[in-house]
């Protein structure tokens, strides 16, 4: 058996607006079968460590610079049954300050998403209850954080 994992990154982008946590996410302009997401993608060779894959991927995804790392919250492993294989996941916690209630980005890297565009908004964080790809597994987790932590 193959023991070889795809490994990911992926991004819990914050905002607080009016007192109320805002997580950013993002449906594919020309795909909307692929669900609502939030940004992340596969950690390179060159990547010298998860949040430096991470800072690259919302930059290459969302045009996004403004953003701070916070802490991974929740690291699985996850079988992506469209892809069939087994995933590597990190999920982290980023911060923004940005003011862009919503925003058309056209994917800028040399990997195969080069040029797909995303239309990104705001949701209330408290509100999401299903993401893509099982990505809101962490929400409550990530709520829980930011309320600790604030």
């Amino acid at each position: 058996m193959d023991n070889h994992f795809s490994k990911k990154v992926l991004g819990y982008i914050v905002r607080k607006n009016i007192r109320k946590w805002e997580l950013l996410v993002f449906e594919h302009q020309d795909i909307p079968d692929a669900g609502i997401q939030i940004p992340g993608g596969t950690v390179e060779d060159y990547d010298y460590d998860l949040s430096a894959a991470l800072l690259r991927e919302i930059k290459e995804e969302t045009g996004l610079e403004d953003v701070t790392v916070l802490t991974e919250i929740l690291s699985e492993i996850y079988y992506h049954d469209i892809k069939k294989e087994f995933q590597e996941r990190h999920f982290f916690i980023v911060t923004t300050s940005t003011k862009e209630d919503e925003w058309l980005y056209t994917v800028k890297s040399s990997g195969k998403d080069s040029d797909l565009k995303f239309n990104y908004y705001w949701e209330e964080l408290h509100t999401v209850s299903q993401l893509a790809g099982d990505q809101h597994i962490a929400i409550k987790h990530v709520l829980n954080f930011l309320e600790k932590n604030e």
